[in-house]
């Protein structure tokens, strides 16, 4: 669907329209260069104006120059291309540049084939129709392209190759090397088409004029390839192969249309669609339609490609949507299916519940009980091992005197005093004050047994957050000096 198109052969007698997809043709007819056949002719763009057209042009008003151009790329090639095509075909509306191939030494300059169409205002009434049917222009082919498309289809390998082609009544001579177009030309007019032996001399002067050019090696030998579905060429291959500069070979109406892969009966009916159909699905080598042209084309490209686009998202949230809608189902199985066995367990753990034997007390009761019975094999906390390090402090620091003093039992092996106590003598030096509370709490720590010493309440707090308070025309009292210290000893 989206490479379907419609391909236009035109003359300055008539134009003739196709139809074509992919293993599909229809041939739409010819339209001849009247008032009646333009009516016709805009009739039948207005039913095809949504397809991309190529329009293919047979005269005897275009001209072909090779050039060797520097390499370039981009911008800087449009450029220059631009710039020799004005320079080389001068006002010529319709021009087109190919770049061929690339150079294989000194520079690797660019081989470029510069055509146009000197003289095209025969043309003017079919670009008018279809400007005003705005039909999407692909770009303007000489013919002499489409016919290399159908000696590619025909397999033709030497390397010099002149294909005669008699089509509408006229003889056009188009010469190839290594497959890519060169040079052509047309004769012939609206008189019956030139005679056989006719042919063959007209063959003989461009094989004199392409190697007057040098556009053909002297020593090559010239392979010509006669096509004419009418079967008016036969007599020239004699002549020719006569000649030991010419090797020949003929097509005749089956071969061109097993090439083409078109039934016979209908490439003898319609054989101006050989062209046609060969080159309908290859790109555009060279194009040579102006940029005005080319915008209702651009529009539909990018409009094709909206499509295209939209069609790809809309068609992968399709599938996203299936694939996550059936891993739903997969999930919802899933959770079925564990729910079910979960019901299974719970019924099997209920039954082996109902088969234990009754239990004279509960599980809370026997945890208690076990509890208690560590309690009692615990073994008791010897206090005199914690008071006789606590002594020997207190003997050793006479100027402390103690206030309170409390046990507790910190857990298994481990026993903990609270102690609170104060100076027997205090001046209101709270600095000293300090020093001696610290050196007997230095001392307790020393002990052995001792496993921590630390105040809980000092007289001065030194935290960083602390504020400072205090009093200077207060007599200094000993209870100023009350502290706190936390004692944790070990038992063996």
């Amino acid at each position: 669907m989206f490479n379907r198109r419609l391909v236009l052969l035109a003359t300055p007698r008539q134009i003739g329209a196709l139809d074509w997809r992919p293993g599909r043709m229809h041939w739409l007819g010819e339209y001849a260069s009247t008032t009646e056949g333009l009516a016709a002719f805009r009739a039948l763009l207005a039913r095809h104006a949504h397809l991309p057209t190529r329009l293919v042009v047979d005269t005897v008003d275009e001209d072909y120059r090779t050039e060797i151009l520097p390499h370039a790329q981009g911008r800087a090639r449009e450029e220059m291309l631009a710039r020799k095509l004005r320079q080389v075909f001068r006002n010529a509306r319709f021009t087109g540049a190919w770049r061929q191939a690339r150079e294989a030494a000194g520079r690797r300059d660019d081989r470029y084939l510069l055509a146009a169409l000197t003289d095209a205002d025969w043309l003017t009434p079919w670009l008018a129709a279809l400007d005003s049917a705005r039909v999407p222009l692909a770009g303007i082919v000489p013919l002499a392209l489409a016919c290399q498309h159908l000696l590619a289809a025909l397999r033709v390998q030497e390397p010099h190759v002149l294909l005669a082609y008699r089509l509408n009544n006229r003889l056009r001579l188009s010469y190839y090397h290594n497959g890519l177009l060169r040079f052509s030309r047309l004769i012939g007019g609206e008189t019956p088409a030139p005679l056989p032996g006719n042919a063959a001399d007209e063959i003989a002067k461009t094989q004199l004029y392409l190697t007057g050019q040098r556009i053909l090696p002297r020593e090559a030998r010239l392979h010509v390839v006669l096509v004419d579905p009418a079967g008016q060429l036969d007599s020239a291959q004699a002549p020719l192969n006569a000649d030991p500069a010419f090797s020949t070979r003929l097509v005749d109406l089956p071969a061109l249309a097993a090439a083409l892969r078109i039934p016979d009966d209908f490439l003898a009916a319609t054989p101006e669609l050989a062209p046609l159909a060969a080159q309908a699905g290859e790109p555009l080598l060279l194009n040579l339609a102006p940029p005005e042209l080319l915008r209702a084309h651009t529009l539909f490209s990018w409009r094709r490609g909206l499509h295209m686009a939209a069609g790809s998202i809309a068609f992968a949230g399709l599938a996203l949507t299936g694939a996550l809608w059936l891993q739903s189902h997969s999930h919802r199985d899933e959770a079925a299916r564990i729910e079910a066995q979960v019901r299974r367990t719970d019924l099997a753990h209920a039954a082996v519940v109902q088969r234990f034997p009754a239990l004279a007390t509960r599980p809370g009761d026997l945890a208690r009980t076990l509890d208690l019975a560590d309690r009692l094999q615990r073994q008791p906390f010897d206090i005199a091992a914690l008071y006789q390090p606590l002594s020997q402090a207190l003997a050793s620091h006479p100027d402390i005197v103690l206030l309170s003093l409390s046990f507790d039992a910190a857990g298994a092996g481990r026993a903990g005093i609270e102690l609170e106590a104060r100076l027997a003598r205090f001046d209101g030096n709270f600095r000293a004050a300090m020093a001696r509370i610290d050196s007997f709490v230095a001392s307790l720590a020393a002990q052995p047994g001792i496993r921590s010493a630390e105040k809980r309440k000092s007289p001065v707090d030194t935290a960083p957050t602390a504020t400072l308070r205090g009093e200077t025309l207060n007599e200094a009292q000993p209870d100023a000096t009350r502290f706190k210290l936390s004692i944790e000893a070990d038992q063996p």
